[in-house]
């Protein structure tokens, strides 16, 4: 049996019919960008989160950016992300010329320990960055805590967590802003890159608004240097198409992820686990290989005709570009080398969960 990573067909043929109308639709009335397709998805995407306002913007990365530059980060501050963040994240601190500390990792959720946070934070700290990894949340009430007792802002990573909740609220909507990507691959993904800001403060919407426009406000006056960072209105049908399919492929997910902590049961393999407040929505179903070398065992998977991916191997601290030392995270460090991703997507059947578990258990050392 081959059983790909991932695969994308059933979601595209969910909305495909209807897309091809509507950009032909689209295509016939002479308008491109900042259209109305594009203010429809950011009024559906704020009221789906819970946020009063949602800007769309180019990508998860521009929105980061965006997140950072509508609060005043600048050169010199401190923003506190986590071990295991990804390039995307970090670089975006990088672009406006912060400087990224890192805190480690919870070993069991590999959400960030916010039980080291405190321990992180200067009198240089501006903003806390958390990330909602793999569509599991993160303490995030405790996040917000610590940033108001020292007077932080708190940006949310929501790029993997599209309706992910921490108790009875949506991740997004517990900082100052937040930001999410909608590359093809997340779970509400666009036909090419796409996303989005969201926050309940009409000051930091109107700022990331003009900046992500070149800098232009309502008068036509560029008050500001800005860049082109908008949603592309083909994009937007595309999300607004795929939308109010979310929360049940959301469900298909989670049903899914269940079938595979059913099935996997091994002393050797270690499962993620979910934050007792939180409830993922699984972008990735992450196992770590505690025995025996995990590049092998994914070589050995892909002899058998399975697909996997490794998310991170290796931490932005320790990639090639980064030339500044990282903070020590000893968990993030370990967890990298064991972290593997199993085949999940909105259609893989039972059969195939099957075939990649029983799969597991015959590798030599597993």
């Amino acid at each position: 049996m081959n059983v790909p990573f991932n695969d994308l067909t059933k979601n595209t043929q969910q909305i495909k019919e209807d897309y091809l109308k509507s950009v032909d639709q689209f295509l016939d009335q002479g308008r491109f960008i900042l259209t109305e397709e594009v203010e429809k998805f950011e009024h559906s995407w704020a009221k789906a989160v819970g946020t009063k306002f949602c800007i769309g913007t180019s990508s998860g990365a521009d929105a980061l950016y965006l997140a950072l530059r509508a609060l005043d980060i600048k050169a010199g501050d401190e923003v506190i992300t986590q071990g295991n963040a990804y390039n995307a994240t970090v670089t975006a601190i990088l672009r406006v010329g912060a400087v990224p500390r890192f805190c480690d990792i919870n070993e069991d959720s590999l959400t960030l320990d916010v039980t080291k946070l405190e321990d992180i934070i200067t009198d240089k700290t501006k903003a806390i960055l958390p990330v909602h990894q793999y569509g599991q949340s993160c303490d995030i009430e405790t996040v917000v805590e610590i940033a108001k007792k020292h007077n932080l802002y708190v940006i949310e990573d929501c790029a993997q967590a599209h309706l992910t909740k921490f108790k009875d609220k949506y991740v997004g909507n517990w900082g100052d802003v937040a930001t999410f990507s909608f590359y093809p691959t997340k779970n509400l993904g666009a036909f090419g890159d796409g996303g989005a800001v969201v926050t309940n403060n009409e000051e930091i919407k109107n700022k990331i608004n003009v900046i992500r426009n070149l800098g232009k406000n309502k008068n036509n006056q560029h008050e500001q240097l800005g860049y082109n960072m908008r949603l592309d209105p083909i994009q937007a049908i595309c999300l607004n198409l795929k939308l109010p399919f979310l929360e049940d492929n959301n469900d298909a997910r989670i049903k899914s992820a269940k079938i595979y902590n059913d099935l996997i049961s091994n002393n050797k393999i270690k499962l993620i686990k979910e934050l007792d407040k939180g409830s993922g929505i699984y972008h990735l179903y992450i196992i770590r290989i505690l025995e025996g070398d995990r590049d092998k065992v994914r070589q050995d998977l892909l002899e058998l005709g399975i697909q996997t991916a490794v998310h991170y191997p290796v931490p932005v601290y320790d990639q090639p570009f980064y030339k500044e030392s990282g903070d020590p995270c000893p968990i993030t460090d370990k967890v990298s080398e064991q972290v593997l991703s199993l085949p999940l997507f909105l259609g893989i059947t039972k059969e195939e969960q099957e075939y990649v578990a029983n799969s597991l258990k015959q590798i030599p050392g597993n």
